[in-house]
């Protein structure tokens, strides 16, 4: 048998081993064992193993350079399909921001006399599977503008909320729409002042009892506020690994009291047409009606988390409009 035949019967032999064989050192202990047999010499092991390395060598790596240029153009190509959304120069800030909701509803009601002959005495019971979508922008604009809208489900101005199987006929979609629910723009380049002007989300101070938390108001509003503070601030430490105080920040420790003023215009009933023409009562001229606020009030802060506040409001009407 020639020398390359003998290696090339001697590499085959390996070659059928090493499937079996967990990891190179093995198969370099099987041709010592062949050697040590006196099967092979050493310097046809020498040659095997040579011949295996190359047989087993991974294809050449692109150079470092060329692939992290091509690395760096997939991440390019990544950020440029993330901020495809062009913004308009003046616009500074923007939030995108909305939520969503399902809900069971469950109401019940019952007049006159339980248990009895009571002609009067009935009982009332809802059973509501409800949602509700709010979708809404809103941004400051250069030179101390800001504006806003927002998209809502709910054409009721006290309520956004959606029934489902609420539709002209089953799987109808005629509930199942968006609506306006605020657009307005404002201004604060005045010291502590902020004015407002659209359908805007309530400027006054209030609570349930008075106003509804989805009703947005048309029309205008003033607003001022200024904060009057007393005591100081104090730094605050934090300890680091080996014992030693930094001080990390300040924390405000002493009272502050805020002084504010709202004021809203806002259109109750728009009376059209307000010059009608034709016979007695018709051209009667009608008027718009607003709804007038008057807000002032303080807030007196004792911590980040206790305050007690006042807010007396007076309202009034302008007119009686044509519809209320």
């Amino acid at each position: 048998m020639s020398k390359n035949l003998h290696l090339i019967c001697t590499a085959a032999l390996v070659l059928v081993a090493t499937p079996v064989v967990a990891n190179a050192d093995e198969t370099s202990a099987l041709l010592d064992l062949l050697v040590k047999k006196k099967i092979i010499t050493a310097e046809e092991a020498k040659e095997v193993r040579s011949e295996l390395k190359k047989e087993k060598a991974p294809p050449a790596a692109p150079a470092p350079a060329v692939a992290a240029a091509k690395l760096d153009t997939k991440i390019e190509e990544h950020r440029d399909s993330a901020t495809k959304w062009k913004l308009s120069t003046p616009i500074t800030e923007i939030e995108l921001y909305g939520d969503a909701r399902v809900r069971y509803e469950s109401r019940w009601g019952e007049t006159g006399a339980p248990n009895t002959l009571d002609p009067r005495h009935d009982t009332y019971e809802r059973q509501r599977e409800r949602y509700r979508l709010r979708l809404g922008l809103r941004g400051t604009l250069s030179d101390d503008w800001f504006f806003g809208v927002r998209f809502e489900t709910g054409s009721s101005p006290r309520s956004t909320n959606v029934t489902f199987g609420d539709d002209s006929g089953p799987f109808g979609k005629s509930s199942d729409t968006l609506f306006v629910g605020q657009a307005y723009a404002g201004y604060k380049g005045f010291q502590d002042i902020t004015l407002t002007v659209g359908k805007m989300p309530n400027p006054f101070i209030t609570t349930s009892m008075v106003w509804d938390a989805d009703i947005s108001p048309e029309g205008a509003s003033e607003q001022w506020k200024h904060t009057f503070k007393f005591g100081g601030d104090q730094s605050i430490a934090s300890s680091s690994k080996d014992g030693k105080q930094i001080a990390s920040g300040k924390s405000d420790t002493g009272m502050s009291i805020d002084l504010f003023a709202n004021f809203g215009q806002f259109v109750y009933d728009d009376s059209n047409p307000e010059n009608p023409i034709g016979p007695a009562p018709r051209r009667v001229p009608n008027t718009d009606a607003f709804l007038l606020g008057w807000q002032v009030g303080a807030k007196l802060n004792w911590s980040n988390t206790t305050y007690f506040q006042f807010a007396p409001t007076l309202y009034n009407y302008t007119g009686t409009g044509d519809s209320f």
